[in-house]
């Protein structure tokens, strides 16, 4: 079985639903209702021996607490079965005040999504039931609408307001996924269009920054055959400064004039 009976859990009414089905399956349903009347073909050795089968499932389907609370030596599976319910059916008044607090409490923001969310309403539905207070699919909801987060949902829950006759609480439950896997899909988007954007940007930045190198003919100049220079005068020439050629022509220039004395 899928579900473990537990005090804490209080899954009562599944549990049972689906250990019935289980005993019906497999033609056991005597052994833990009154009102199904014993098989007159079988005997009491093989009665006995599929007792302790029905015994052997409710303690392996239900919690170590529960298995201390309602173990009896010598026990019928039929009395294990009564202690279960008594246990879960006991102050039924207070358990349902309980119950109705925590159902009209609870919120979206308390959990981690809607799924979660819309489990924890059934979960509380069922306990009350089990206690003699059945909640309605329209209550169910309706609670499910006023636990909602404002402004997430307004479209949805407009919608699912103004049916006529009110959507049962599968189907707002499957609405309200729809739409939070939409918003998450759209959130997604934006967020790989912004990145694709920023990326963009980048690129275009750095495209659009110039080289820091220059050739190396710019940084010199242009070449070693013009420049500035200054230079002393001679032949009792006045100092200054002049713009000049290379050196080639001044050496010209000394070996025509000749030495100086």
């Amino acid at each position: 079985m899928p579900v473990t009976l537990d005090h804490a859990d209080a899954q009562y009414a599944t549990w049972v639903e689906i250990f019935q089905i289980h005993a019906c399956a497999y033609n056991d349903t005597d052994h833990i209702d009154a009102n199904v009347k014993r098989p007159t073909d079988v005997d009491d050795a093989t009665w006995k021996r599929l007792d302790a089968i029905v015994k052997q499932w409710i303690y392996s389907t239900i919690s170590k607490d529960l298995v201390n609370t309602i173990m009896k030596s010598g026990a019928t599976a039929q009395e294990l079965w009564t202690q279960l319910e008594e246990s879960f059916h006991d102050n039924k008044h207070t358990r349902a005040v309980y119950l109705e607090e925590q159902l009209s409490t609870t919120k979206l923001e308390q959990f981690a999504n809607m799924s979660d969310y819309c489990q924890q309403i059934k979960v509380l539905a069922d306990q009350l039931a089990n206690v003699d207070c059945p909640v309605s699919d329209r209550k169910m909801v309706m609670q499910l609408i006023s636990g909602l987060t404002k402004g997430e949902y307004d479209t949805v829950e407009a919608i699912i307001s103004q049916t006529e006759p009110t959507s049962s609480f599968n189907k707002a439950r499957s609405m309200f996924l729809l739409e939070e896997t939409r918003q998450k899909k759209q959130e997604e988007s934006g967020q790989q269009a912004l990145v694709a954007q920023s990326s963009q940007a980048q690129s275009n930045t750095i495209g659009s920054q110039p080289s820091s190198q220059q050739p190396a003919a710019d940084q010199r100049g242009g070449g070693t055959s013009r420049g500035r220079g200054r230079g002393r005068g001679t032949n009792n020439k006045p100092k200054g400064r002049g713009k000049g050629r290379g050196n080639n022509n001044n050496t010209q220039q000394q070996q025509q004039s000749g030495p100086q004395w």
